[in-house]
C-alpha cells in the first residue's frame, strides 16, 4: 500500500507540477510587463529575468529586458541582449527593438554603428511614428558626434560619487556663496519629502515619481560627504528646486510647486547661518512658471535669463533676458536667432564677464541630447558670436545640462545622464587645466544688456530741459483745488511726466487742522484724486502717480507765533505738491517742490522734517486697506499717520510711523497690534515707493538695513 501511494504521489507531481510552473511564470510575466509599462526598471528586470528562466527565449521579453538594462544605465547588459535578439529575428518588425539598439550604442558614443540601428528603426516604424522626427535629429547628431573634438581646456572630467549621486534624479548643481567646498543641488529620489506623484501632482507609487527636495555636500579632504537635505522649512511636500543666490548670497531663490510646471519662485534671505524664512516672499518677475517659464539666472541681481516657449520665440524652449529697472522688470525680450534655435535653449550661466554665455541645448549641433554650448557677446558688433559646442568630455550622447563654473575659473559642474551615471542625472565636476578667464575677469559696462542699453541710449536726443520747477499751490476749499492757476501748474507737471516716462508721479496733499485727524486725512485723499484724475485723463498711467494724504501732521508755516494764533497758517498749509522720483536713480530732470518764501520766525520745522525723512530708505507700518474711511479713532494716538491710493482704484492704505531703522518700525507694529490692528506690517520705501521684499533683495548694497526688513 506504501509503494502504491508513492506511486500516486509521483504521478500527481508529475501531473500538477508543469501547470504550477506555468501558472508561476505567466504571473512573472504578468507583473514584469506591468513593471515595465510603468518605467519600473528595476522591478521589470528582475521579474522578467526570473520569466526568462523559466521560459526562455521569448523574443519580447528579451527585447523588454535590454531596454529595462539601458534605462538602468547598463549598456553592456543592454547590447546583449538587444543585439541577439536582432541577430535572431532578421525580419523583425519591432521598431523599440531598433530604437533601443541604436540609442544604447549612441550612448555609448559608438555614433558609426547607431546610425544604421536609427536607420533600421526608421524603416519599420511607420510614418506616423511620433518619435520618427526625433530619430532624424538623432542621426544628424551623430554626425556631429562623429565629427566635434575633444575640450582641450578639460584636464578631467569625473562622477562625484555615491555620497551625492543615487540611483534617482541628481541634478541642478549650485556653489554656495556662503561656505567654501559647500554644493548645494536638487534631487528626486527615495525619501524625498514629497513621495511619489504624478503629473497631476497627486500621490501615486504605482506610476509616479518621486518630489524633488534640495540637499547640500561638502567637499573634504577625503572626497564629497554624504548628501544632506535642507531643513523642513525648504523642503516640503512639494516640488523644491535650487535655483540661484542673490545679494552675495544673503538670498535663495528656489522653485516651490505641487507640480515641476506649475508653482512659484520664492526669494528667501540666506546667509552663513543659513537661517531662512518660515513663510519666505514670492519672487516678482515677469516669469510665469505656472506657464512653462523655467530655468532662471540671476546676474548681478539686475539681470534675469530664463527659458520659456513664450510667443515670439524660435521655437521650443528660448532664452529670455528681463532687466531690473526703476525697481520693476522690464518686458522680457528674446536672445535672438544666434542664441535661440528651432530646438530648446535652457539653463543659462552668465560669466562675471558679462559676455560669455553658456546654455544647454539639443539643437542638431549637439552629439546626443542636451549639450552644453558657450557663446560670446561681441561689444562693437552689438551681437552674439555663433554658439560653440563644449565637446566632450564635458557633453556627452546624454543630456548635460546646469552647467555652473567656480568663482575662480579651475571647475565646472554640471548635471547629466550619460550611461555611466548611477541612476537617472547625477552630478559631475569638471577639472580645467588652466582657469577660466572669463569667469574671473569683471568688465564695464557688467553686462551685455548695458552695452546694448547704452548704445540705444546714446542714439536718442538728451531732453533739452536739464532741470525745473514746481510750485507749490493752494486752495481754500474742494471747489478750488483745479483753478485755472492751479491746473497750469498740473499741466507743467504732466509734461514733465512725459519726458520721464519711468518716473513715478507723487500728488501730495496736506491740510490745516480742521477737525479730527480721520477727517481731514479722508478730505485730503479726496482731494489728491482730483488732482490724480487730471494726470491720467492727459495721459499719464494710473499705475505711475501716487496719491497721499498727510492732513495737518506737516504745516509749512507755524500755527502759532509768539502765543499768538497765525491767521496766515490755513492758506498757507492747505497746499498740494507734486513730485518726481525714480527707484535707486537719479532724475533725468532734476525737478524741485518749491514753496513760497517765509521768515525763519514763521517757518514750522515739520514740512522740512518729511522732506528729510522721506528721501532715500525708510519704513512706516501698514494698518489698514480700506474703500472707505478708516472710522477709529485708535489712529489718533501715533504720529505721522498717512493714507495712500492711486487713481482710479478707490483703495485707501493707512499707515503710520516714519522711521529709519526697521527696527523701530517693528516696535511701532508690536503697539498697533496691541491697539487690535492684528494685520499691522512693516513697509519700506525708497524715496517714497513701496518696495516689496523680492525688490529689497537688489537694494541691499546700498541700504543694509534693508535684510532686517526682508528677514522680517
Amino acid at each position: 500500500m506504501i509503494w502504491l501511494r508513492s506511486v500516486f504521489c509521483f504521478l500527481l507531481l508529475v501531473l500538477v507540477l508543469p501547470a504550477l510552473l506555468a501558472q508561476k511564470a505567466a504571473e512573472l510575466k504578468k507583473n514584469g510587463e506591468k513593471a515595465f509599462a510603468n518605467g519600473r526598471w528595476a522591478d521589470a528586470q528582475a521579474l522578467l529575468a526570473q520569466y526568462q528562466q523559466e521560459k526562455p527565449g521569448d523574443p519580447t521579453v528579451l527585447t523588454k529586458l535590454g531596454i529595462a538594462h539601458y534605462h538602468l544605465h547598463q549598456p553592456d547588459k543592454a547590447l546583449q541582449f538587444l543585439e541577439y535578439v536582432a541577430k535572431q529575428n532578421p525580419n523583425t518588425r519591432d521598431a523599440d527593438l531598433f530604437l533601443y539598439l541604436a540609442r544604447t550604442l549612441h550612448g555609448q558614443s559608438e555614433f558609426e554603428r547607431a546610425i544604421p540601428a536609427y536607420k533600421a528603426f526608421l524603416r519599420v516604424c511607420g510614418d506616423k511614428h511620433p518619435l520618427r522626427a526625433g530619430v532624424a535629429d538623432h542621426i544628424r547628431r551623430c554626425v556631429t558626434g562623429m565629427a566635434i573634438r575633444p575640450n582641450d581646456e578639460v584636464a578631467l572630467v569625473e562622477n562625484l560619487g555615491d555620497r551625492v549621486n543615487t540611483a534617482g534624479d541628481e541634478f541642478a548643481p549650485l556653489l554656495s556663496p556662503n561656505h567654501a567646498n559647500r554644493l548645494y543641488f536638487s534631487a528626486a529620489r527615495e525619501g524625498c519629502n514629497g513621495g511619489q506623484r504624478n503629473d497631476a501632482g497627486l500621490a501615486d507609487s504605482a506610476t509616479g515619481r518621486w518630489c524633488s527636495d534640495m540637499f547640500f555636500s561638502n567637499r573634504t579632504n577625503k572626497g564629497w560627504s554624504e548628501a544632506k537635505p535642507l531643513g523642513s522649512l525648504l523642503n516640503t511636500p512639494r516640488y523644491e528646486v535650487a535655483l540661484s543666490f542673490g545679494s552675495k548670497g544673503q538670498v535663495l531663490y528656489y522653485f516651490r510647486g505641487f507640480t515641476l510646471y506649475s508653482g512659484d519662485i520664492l526669494a528667501d534671505t540666506a546667509g552663513v547661518k543659513d537661517e531662512y524664512a518660515v513663510e519666505p516672499s514670492v519672487f516678482a518677475s515677469p516669469m510665469r512658471p505656472e506657464e512653462g517659464d523655467c530655468a532662471p539666472f540671476f546676474f548681478n541681481d539686475t539681470t534675469l535669463i530664463f527659458a520659456s516657449r513664450r510667443a515670439g520665440g524660435q521655437g521650443g524652449l528660448d532664452l529670455f533676458v528681463t532687466i531690473l529697472l526703476d525697481s520693476a522688470w522690464t518686458e522680457p525680450q528674446n536672445l535672438g536667432p544666434t542664441i535661440n534655435s528651432p530646438y530648446d535653449e535652457t539653463n543659462p550661466f552668465l560669466a562675471p564677464d558679462g559676455r560669455t554665455l553658456y546654455f544647454s541645448s539639443n539643437r542638431t549641433e549637439s552629439i546626443g541630447g542636451l549639450d552644453i554650448f558657450k557663446a560670446v557677446y561681441d561689444d562693437e558688433q552689438l551681437a552674439w558670436q555663433a554658439p560653440e559646442n563644449l565637446g566632450p568630455p564635458i557633453n556627452s550622447p546624454g543630456d548635460d545640462a546646469h552647467f555652473s563654473l567656480s568663482p575662480d575659473g579651475n571647475i565646472a559642474y554640471f548635471s547629466s545622464d550619460r550611461l555611466d551615471s548611477y541612476g537617472e542625472r547625477d552630478i559631475y565636476v569638471a577639472y580645467f587645466k588652466e582657469p577660466l578667464a572669463t569667469q574671473i575677469r569683471e568688465r564695464q559696462p557688467a553686462s551685455f544688456w548695458e552695452v546694448e542699453s547704452r548704445a540705444v541710449a546714446a542714439q536718442k536726443t538728451e531732453p533739452a530741459t536739464t532741470a525745473a520747477v514746481i510750485p507749490a499751490f493752494f486752495y481754500n476749499t474742494d471747489k478750488d483745488v483745479l483753478t485755472p492757476a492751479n491746473m497750469k501748474i498740473v499741466e507743467d507737471a504732466v509734461a514733465l511726466a512725459r519726458l520721464m516716462p519711468q518716473a513715478t508721479v507723487f500728488v501730495t496733499v496736506h491740510t490745516d487742522e480742521t477737525s479730527a485727524v480721520k477727517f481731514d486725512l479722508y478730505y485730503g485723499i479726496k482731494r489728491a484724486e482730483m488732482v490724480g484724475k487730471a494726470f491720467t485723463e492727459r495721459g499719464i498711467p494710473a499705475g505711475r502717480v501716487l496719491l497721499r494724504s498727510c492732513g495737518p501732521q506737516y504745516p509749512f508755516v507755524r500755527t502759532v507765533v509768539g502765543a499768538t494764533p497765525n491767521p496766515a497758517a490755513a492758506a498757507m498749509n492747505r497746499r498740494i505738491e507734486i513730485a518726481f522720483a525714480i527707484l535707486n536713480d537719479k532724475l533725468p530732470i532734476e525737478v524741485q517742490t518749491e514753496r513760497p518764501e517765509v521768515s525763519e520766525l514763521m517757518a514750522a520745522p515739520a514740512a522740512k522734517f518729511f522732506d528729510e525723512n522721506t528721501k532715500g530708505l525708510f519704513y512706516k507700518v501698514d494698518v489698514a486697506s480700506t474703500r472707505q474711511i478708516l472710522t477709529t479713532d485708535a489712529l489718533s494716538m501715533f504720529d505721522d499717520v498717512m493714507i495712500e491710493s492711486q487713481p482710479g482704484t478707490g483703495i485707501y492704505r493707512y499707515s503710520a510711523g516714519l522711521f529709519r531703522q526697521h527696527a523701530k518700525a517693528a516696535q511701532l507694529k508690536g503697539e498697533l497690534e496691541k491697539q487690535g490692528f492684528e494685520e499691522a506690517s512693516v513697509v519700506a520705501f525708497i524715496d517714497g515707493m513701496r518696495i516689496s521684499k523680492a525688490e529689497a533683495v537688489g537694494l541691499l548694497k546700498k541700504y543694509p538695513d534693508l535684510a532686517a526688513y526682508i528677514r522680517g
